[in-house]
């Protein structure tokens, strides 16, 4: 049982934490590529994707955010979609 909690600890301190986050966010690089239309960053911990279409942002500029999506905690394919994104 006590190395079940040291790899849940382990995997929990691996985490960025939202101030990784928010640092690597800043200094990410905009991707040529949409991914559901939506503009997306390479960082270093993570990619992110626009909260919403640019379509959307042009109708409404106050429409801003952005969210992170990180390699391991998502499938392949949506890693392999967002990598496309940022190679095109």
């Amino acid at each position: 049982m006590l190395n079940i909690f040291a790899i849940s600890l382990a995997l929990a301190a691996a985490q960025p934490t939202a101030d990784d986050l928010q640092i690597d966010f800043e200094t990410a690089l905009p991707c040529p590529g949409l991914v559901d239309g939506r503009e997306v960053w390479e960082g270093q911990k993570a990619f992110f994707v626009a909260s919403y279409t640019r379509e959307a942002m042009e109708l409404d500029p106050s429409l801003v955010g952005a969210d992170a999506v990180l390699r391991d905690d998502n499938d392949e394919a949506t890693v392999r979609e967002f990598e496309a994104a940022c190679s095109s």
